[in-house]
């Protein structure tokens, strides 16, 4: 269970670093959620979808908007929270467990409902066309491991150095 948490913790961590990354940007609130409008955007274009295939997605998209946007609203607000018991107590257990699990529970909310929207478009979507999602969709987790992979190096490097 423990791990579990904290995976759930690790994921809301990432899913709100990558929205706050990605809500500066050029993809901005619109779409289907901070950032992810334009990447989504590409990607829907990519897969030449039919003319009722298009109406259909961007009905289910349209249809999940607001409860998207109270699910973001409320991760972000978790993540704010989290960030402002890790500046006031750090070292406060009881506190950062409790503003954890608020995280946790913000982000299951919103994979459940992102996994349900996936669902829906998926069923919309031919073979074919889910092949060449994922494979784009393995082309991007690779560049994000391998970035990430760089950050961890650099990391090492800085500790290393100042270690001397």
């Amino acid at each position: 269970m423990k791990r579990f948490a904290a995976a759930m913790v690790l994921l809301a961590v990432m899913a709100v670093t990558a929205m706050a990354a990605q809500e500066k940007g050029p993809g901005g609130p619109e779409g289907f959620g901070p950032g992810h409008g334009k990447g989504l955007v590409m990607m829907l274009e990519s897969l030449n979808l039919s003319p009722d295939q298009k109406h259909q997605v961007a009905q289910i998209l349209k249809d999940n908007r607001e409860q998207a946007k109270g699910l973001r609203e409320g991760m972000k607000a978790a993540h704010e929270n989290m960030r402002e018991v890790m500046d006031k107590t750090p070292g406060d257990e009881a506190a950062v467990r409790k503003a954890a699990q608020g995280m946790a529970k913000a982000g299951e909310e919103l994979a459940v409902n992102l996994g349900k929207v996936k669902a829906k478009i998926d069923a919309v979507l031919t073979p074919e066309q889910k092949a060449q999602r994922d494979a784009k969709k393995a082309e991007h987790k690779d560049r994000f491991k391998d970035r990430m992979g760089k950050h961890e190096a650099e990391m090492d490097d800085w500790i290393a150095k100042n270690l001397k």
